[in-house]
């Protein structure tokens, strides 16, 4: 009788000592993380990050009785890009843009033309085509982000001279072609389409690798200016990079006079389709590495009352070349 009376008491003093134990370390229920990552583009103050941009560009011309001719252009400018002071309470920052150099090659079926600015034994080709791409060559200007990493302003002494050049009737070219030509390749638009290597596509809110958000793009191609409404994708980080894909899902183009190379007047650009793929690549402290993006595009202008259409197979690119102190 004893011996079952001490069990049954450990039996009990073991049931009462696991009760206590589970009533002070209660399993606590798991919840879900918070997003892990902040995306921000960083410029530090007085580092200048030399970038080089290229454009492979194949292109088909389709005229409305069927006709069709073929060029391709390859294309790449040096430019820099630097911080003279930090974000301001607002968070807005302005950046110093200094284009460098250029160098171009056009091939059609009957001539092959190629350009350097950098050597002394090429002289600049007359053609028209090389004239709409020249014009930032040797230009100092300034962007302004805003908080949300968009371009907010462009500006700068020297793209205001420029511009008050071409405006004023004692000034301006009389060729309106040529004109045209100075007054796009100036324009905030095209300034930001060929400079700016954020795109504002940084999402405003913390994320995780396969998160997803939307951003719509200015882009401009072969004269025409259009939104492309993107899906971006976090797609892979590790402590070097972080990996961003973005697809698109619309293009709406914005109404623009424009000038194609080869012709002798002004036409309407009215209709983009097709598709873009973008690939950015980015340092963990604020760099952007890489921006690719693929644009395969049927754009399409009005001339009168006939239209001409373009197929146009693209991939822009945006490298870090270097980092260095001012």
């Amino acid at each position: 009788m004893l011996i079952r009376k001490i069990s049954v008491i450990m039996i009990s003093l073991a049931i009462v000592l696991v009760s206590a134990f589970s009533q002070e370390s209660p399993k606590k229920a798991e919840k879900p993380h918070d997003p892990m990552y902040k995306i921000l583009v960083r410029f530090p103050v007085n580092v200048s990050k030399k970038y080089i941009y290229n454009e492979n560009s194949k292109i088909t011309r389709v005229f409305s009785n069927g006709n069709e001719q073929n060029f391709t252009r390859d294309m790449t400018y040096h430019f820099s890009l630097r911080a003279p002071s930090a974000v301001d309470k607002q968070g807005f920052q302005m950046i110093e843009v200094s284009v460098d150099s250029l160098e171009y090659k056009y091939t059609s079926k009957d001539t092959t033309i190629y350009f350097n600015d950098q050597r002394d034994d090429l002289r600049p080709p007359k053609l028209d085509d090389y004239q709409n791409r020249m014009v930032q060559l040797g230009l100092d200007f300034q962007m302004t982000y805003s908080p949300y990493q968009e371009v907010a302003k462009v500006h700068g002494d020297m793209l205001l001279d420029k511009r008050k050049y071409l405006t004023d009737p004692a000034t301006a070219p009389q060729d309106e072609l040529n004109k045209a030509s100075w007054m796009n390749g100036l324009s905030d638009e095209t300034l930001v389409n060929l400079f700016d290597v954020v795109k504002g596509f940084p999402p405003q809110h913390k994320i995780d690798v396969d998160s997803s958000w939307s951003k719509e793009i200015l882009c401009e191609i072969e004269g025409g200016r259009f939104l492309d409404s993107v899906t971006f994708t976090l797609t892979n980080f590790n402590i070097q990079s972080y990996t961003f894909k973005g697809v698109s899902n619309n293009f709406i183009p914005v109404e623009s006079l424009v000038r194609l190379f080869g012709l002798s007047q002004l036409i309407d650009f009215t209709d983009a389709e097709g598709t873009s793929e973008y690939t950015i690549k980015m340092h963990p402290r604020g760099s952007i590495n890489s921006l690719e993006a693929k644009y395969n595009i049927l754009l399409t202008y009005q001339v009168a009352n006939d239209f001409i259409q373009q197929k146009v197979e693209i991939t822009k690119t945006w490298t870090l070349d270097k980092m260095y102190n001012w």
